[in-house]
Order: structure tokens, then C-alpha cells, then sequence
């Protein structure tokens, strides 16, 4: 038996899922992915971008590039 691997968009999965369901000789191992859909990362950059605004305004304080380094390595 073969392992074939495929990207799909997130938008067409359950189309793609539904079609292939028809199909007896194919068996589908489905893993969870842990990490952000294309909805959360653009609501991310937009989050970020307003942060950058209020930092800029001086309305909030930056964090110092040390801090952020920090807090990747805690990731």
C-alpha cells in the first residue's frame, strides 16, 4: 500500500474529504493540526499592527527586544 500526502486548502478539505470518502480503497489517517488556521494568523497581524499603532501613539510601551527573545524561547 502507498502513502500519498496532500496540502489541501482549508476551504476546500470537506469538499475533498467527502469526495474521497466514496472511494472503498482509500483510508484516511487523519491528524490534528496544532497550529494557527489563515483566519487566526491575519487576526494576528491585525492584533499586532494595533499594538503598533498604540506603541507608536505612546499610548502602550514596547517590549525590549531581550523580553521578546525570552518569550520565543518559552514557546
Amino acid at each position: 500500500m502507498a502513502t500519498l500526502t496532500l496540502e489541501i486548502q482549508d476551504k476546500k478539505i470537506k469538499f475533498f474529504k467527502d469526495l474521497i470518502h466514496n472511494f472503498s480503497f482509500v483510508k484516511i489517517k487523519e491528524e490534528e493540526f496544532d497550529g494557527d488556521t489563515d483566519d487566526e494568523i491575519r487576526a494576528n497581524i491585525r492584533q499586532g499592527l494595533k499594538e503598533l499603532k498604540l506603541v507608536e501613539e505612546g499610548k502602550i510601551k514596547s517590549t525590549h527586544f531581550k523580553d521578546f527573545l525570552k518569550e520565543l524561547d518559552e514557546i
